[in-house]
């Protein structure tokens, strides 16, 4: 994404809250992102959170940092937002694990999940998420690796 496609995007966000942003992140990084699990689409993306207005990740409790990404995760099915209980680790190179953190975030019609996490230049993080629809008695299983320098 150009700079000034990025710049243009961002005072698209101040006018339309966090949604917009993530959305933008996801179309912007890591376009169709998710995987179909039992009728349900489990959409993913991990950015810097540095991209966020400081405004917006303080209402939002989210530490903006060079050393920090944004894990999303939202579960959908037949297009409508599907509440769920999100939970994972994260794997560096060194095998460090870390425990994943995730808020519930809903406004107006969506629901998404966001957990803020610290990571070291140059790694490669192994991300395992463990996603459990409110609405069903089956659990999922989400495994990606992003590389970050």
């Amino acid at each position: 994404m150009s700079k000034g496609l990025l710049v243009y995007f961002l005072r698209l966000l101040r006018s339309g809250g966090l949604t917009t942003l993530l959305f933008l992140c996801v179309a912007g990084a890591h376009a169709d992102q998710f995987v179909s699990r039992a009728g349900y689409e489990i959409h993913y993306s991990t950015f810097s959170s540095m991209i966020i207005p400081s405004d917006v990740a303080q209402s939002h409790d989210i530490i903006r940092s060079k050393e920090r990404i944004v894990t999303n995760i939202s579960v959908q099915r037949d297009g409508t937002s599907v509440k769920a209980t999100i939970s994972g680790t994260t794997t560096n190179l060194l095998e460090q694990s870390l425990a994943m953190t995730f808020t519930e975030v809903t406004e107006q019609d969506a629901t998404y999940y966001l957990a803020n996490q610290r990571i070291n230049e140059r790694d490669a993080i192994r991300f395992r998420i463990r996603i459990q629809p409110l609405d069903s008695s089956q659990a999922f299983d989400l495994e990606f690796t992003r590389q970050y320098y």
